[in-house]
């Protein structure tokens, strides 16, 4: 048996000679061969022989030995049976060929064998991508642009011989370094391989998208949470304003293979975005942001320099009228005046903005608030900055009354009215008092006999020494609220009354009758008695 080189494949030839003289020669054949695949292949580093399913062996007689009478072959081990022609293996694996030969003369020939396996399964050829390049989505297979296809071949007996592929699946390239997805969208990829005996895999077909596109993230600027209005920085000489009630999120696009991640570098230090963020301390920041697509596409950088502000504009309340507390209510005539003065923030103010009593919504304030109608008042106020920031809401009570005190005489002894007409007996006492008022009385006035009006301070008496007493009197509260003057008129009785006796006989003039008087008896008799007329 001798095997000779061909290209770096090995051929087995081998010729049988029967007592030098009658000689075989086997010859592997492929029945259809093709080119670049032997019938026989040797490998040399397991040293083993691979033939493929259209390969046969033929054992014919050299032309220079004497006559065969009869060859005789045993395949597998099995019995010896005499050669009917080529010889083929239909399963894969190992196989055994034992031939001898025999001359008209009876000598026989050394047995001699082969030992091959048959290899009828086609390579199996896999295409992979880069693991950081390549997202499947459901039926769909995104790739990045600029990427490359490495395909893998595997054969299991004989090895594989060539890997092609091909963009339109009529043209095959050989494949020799991963390929370069050089064009952008929808595309198919096609690749075979072939063993070194002529199996050829089926060409396979792989349909992808090429992603040359990055996403595009979009900043979202919202109060209080992601959810709330849009808001947007205020400019103020050149710098961003924003209060730290906003939320910056994030939202990302991608129209191929989606969006894989989303970082954000908040004041120079990076991390992947999970939810919004919120920038607490006050002063300068700086937020950046860019996202990741499943085949590795990166967005360029994208950021925004702020101005945190988390203090509020500061509001006072001042009155421009006269207030009077008591008991923790304040007070004020209808010409109360409630003026607010604000105090602005880095940002600076907005506006500044009230309501009244049951009133539902805030109004700008411009002048002084004030109130028409008496009674129990509330003022709600606050100051808002530029950048939205509102000042916790503070509120001031006042009770509107333009009501006067009312105050009340009395004297110490009866009086009588007779006619219209006041009496008083003399002396008598007069007392002022003032009914119940919310803020106090600041003073009494009172005057006597159409006087001046001077402080009421003690009780007045009042004496015979003038017929008619004249009091006129008031209250001021604190407020001022005057009471309108009230007047009491007094004809002061000072001496006992005089009653005369007479007679008369009714037909003559009348006569007077002199009587004596009881002592003590009445209640202003002091005298003994006294003559009558």
């Amino acid at each position: 048996m001798e095997v000779s080189d061909n290209i770096g494949m090995k051929m087995l030839i081998s010729v049988l000679c029967v007592g030098f003289v009658s000689c075989v020669t086997v010859f592997p054949v492929l029945a259809a061969e093709k080119a670049g695949n032997l019938p026989l292949v040797f490998d040399p580093v397991s040293k083993k022989y691979f033939i493929g399913g259209t390969s046969k062996f033929m054992l014919k007689q050299s032309e220079a030995s004497a006559l065969v009478e009869r060859i005789e072959v045993s395949i597998d081990n099995a019995e010896y049976k005499s050669y009917a022609g080529a010889i083929e293996f239909k399963e894969e694996g190992k196989h055994s060929l034992k031939f001898r030969a025999v001359n008209s003369v009876n000598h026989w020939s050394p047995v001699q064998f082969v030992e091959v396996f048959a290899d009828l399964t086609a390579p199996t050829t896999e295409a992979k991508f880069q693991d950081d390049k390549s997202y499947r989505d459901g039926a769909a297979t995104f790739i990045s642009l600029g990427s490359a296809i490495t395909l893998v071949a595997q054969d299991n007996l004989s090895g594989i011989s060539s890997i092609e592929y091909s963009w339109d699946g009529t043209s095959f390239s050989p494949y020799t370094k991963p390929v370069a997805v050089d064009k952008a969208g929808q595309q198919a990829f096609h690749f075979r391989s072939a063993d070194r005996v002529g199996n050829i895999e089926a060409s396979k077909r792989i349909d992808f998208v090429a992603d040359g596109t990055a996403p595009a993230s979009e900043l979202r600027l919202n109060r209080q949470s992601a959810a709330g209005p849009g808001v947007s920085p205020t400019t103020i000489n050149g710098k961003n304003f924003l209060s730290d009630s906003v939320a910056f999120s994030v939202a990302a696009q991608d129209d191929y293979s989606k969006v894989r991640q989303t970082w954000v570098v908040i004041d120079g230090k990076q991390q992947l975005y999970i939810r919004p963020v919120y920038f607490l301390q006050e002063g300068p920041h700086t937020f950046g942001y860019y996202s990741v697509d499943n085949t590795g596409n990166k967005e360029p950088l994208k950021s925004i320099s702020i101005h945190t502000v988390s203090s509020t504009p500061r509001t006072a309340a001042r009155t421009a009228s006269r207030v009077v507390n008591m008991g923790g209510i304040n007070y004020a005539r209808s010409d109360f005046q409630l003026l607010i003065d604000s105090q602005p923030n880095v940002a600076g103010i907005e506006k500044v903005e009230y309501k009244v009593d049951q009133e539902a919504d805030y109004k700008p304030y411009i002048e002084a608030v004030r109130f028409s109608a008496p009674g129990l008042h509330t003022v709600s106020y606050r100051s808002i900055d530029r950048v939205g920031n509102a000042e916790p809401a503070k509120s001031y009570n006042v009770f509107i009354t333009d009501t006067a005190p009312e105050t009340a005489l009395s004297t110490a002894q009866p009086l009588i009215v007779r006619d219209g007409v006041t009496y008083s007996p003399s002396p008598n006492v007069v007392t002022l008092n003032v009914g119940k008022t919310p803020v106090g009385v600041k003073n009494i006035l009172v005057s006597v006999n159409d006087g001046a009006f001077q402080p009421y301070t003690a009780p007045i008496t009042l004496n015979s020494n003038q017929k008619v007493m004249k009091i006129a009197y008031k209250s001021v509260d604190r407020l001022d609220n005057e009471e309108h003057p009230r007047v009491a008129t007094f004809n002061m009785i000072g001496s006992s009354p005089v009653v005369d006796l007479f007679v008369s006989s009714g037909q003559s003039r009348e006569e007077t009758v002199r009587t004596n008087y009881l002592e003590n008896d009445g209640p202003n008799r002091g005298v003994a008695g006294a003559a009558g007329k």
